[in-house]
């Protein structure tokens, strides 16, 4: 996708606006990322494996985000070297939830990778970036279904017709890819072949020649991701339940009760600032209002 937003960190919030290029054609690609992103946020709604949307500008070309301050996984693995396994096996969990919970609402995130995730206060993960993202019809909000507008990296990518649009199994092969990063600490191949030979990584994907897992705790997940033998994110938990101590049972410790068991969850609303996303008359919030006023007058950030 290159860069398509702006993003500014002010308190507790990030802010992101659309990064107007010197090429029209290019500012335009960012306000449909922009969009679609808001788009996604709006269909999500709040939920413990996402990232938390705070407010989304009436003409969705600005969201706002609440701010995570231990930053995003990839980072933080490389930073503490004596993570515990147990660790490893919660946020091995929390991410495939997260990839269950944005598939259940018709959304593919078609980026996976570690560093999309971050960390909230109790360090939990949470799926973010949702720009280059594909969703289908939403027929309660209106919104026409969008095909995904970026694929992933090589290390992470399902091979296939590039032109194609990226589907479930596509998001499930860059998951296997994405758990081989959480515990190995690297993305697979990496060092192997240099960027612009990544081809080279798609075709050996091809060929059923992946890096060597089965020593890993998560190994059988990574392979079946990589190999199409899981339909859906839950058959991946299902079998990370059973096979890699991913259950609720193992993880008591550190995990809260299984999201699959709640009977509700908080759904968007268009009418009031109090509860909505988007706000679409006077609000009494005062970050709102700044915001707001910002985009009315020019301020250099969002211009």
């Amino acid at each position: 996708m290159g860069k398509s937003a702006m993003t500014y960190r002010i308190q507790d919030f990030v802010v992101k606006a659309v990064y107007n290029d010197d090429d029209p054609n290019l500012t335009r690609d960012n306000c449909r990322a922009m969009h679609n992103e808001a788009n996604i946020y709006l269909i999500l709604g709040q939920h413990p494996r996402i990232a938390e949307c705070l407010y989304i500008g009436p003409t969705r070309d600005l969201i706002v985000l609440k701010h995570y301050p231990h930053g995003n996984l990839r980072r933080h693995i490389a930073k503490n070297t004596d993570i515990k396994p147990i660790q490893l096996q919660k946020w091995a969990r929390q991410m495939i939830e997260g990839v269950a919970e944005i598939h259940r609402n018709g959304v593919r995130h078609s980026d996976i990778r570690l560093d999309q995730w971050l960390l909230d206060e109790e360090n939990n993960a949470r799926l973010s970036d949702f720009n280059a993202s594909g969703f289908d019809a939403n027929e309660e909000l209106g919104l026409e279904g969008s095909k995904a507008l970026g694929l992933e990296g090589f290390s992470h990518y399902m091979p296939r017709d590039p032109m194609d649009d990226s589907t479930v199994p596509s998001d499930l092969f860059a998951l296997g890819s994405t758990l081989y990063e959480l515990e190995v600490g690297h993305a697979p191949f990496a060092g192997s072949f240099i960027e612009e030979h990544g081809e080279k990584i798609t075709a050996l994907f091809e060929a059923g020649k992946f890096p060597e897992v089965d020593a890993l705790c998560f190994g059988a997940l990574i392979l079946g991701c990589w190999k199409g033998e899981f339909s859906t994110a839950l058959d991946v938990l299902y079998a990370g339940e059973k096979s890699c101590g991913l259950s609720t049972r193992t993880l008591q410790k550190y995990c809260p009760e299984p999201i699959w068991s709640w009977s509700s969850r908080r759904k968007c609303k268009t009418y009031s600032s109090r509860d909505s996303h988007v706000v679409t008359h006077r609000s009494t919030n005062l970050p709102f209002n700044c915001l707001c006023m910002a985009e009315r007058t020019g301020c250099p950030v969002f211009s």
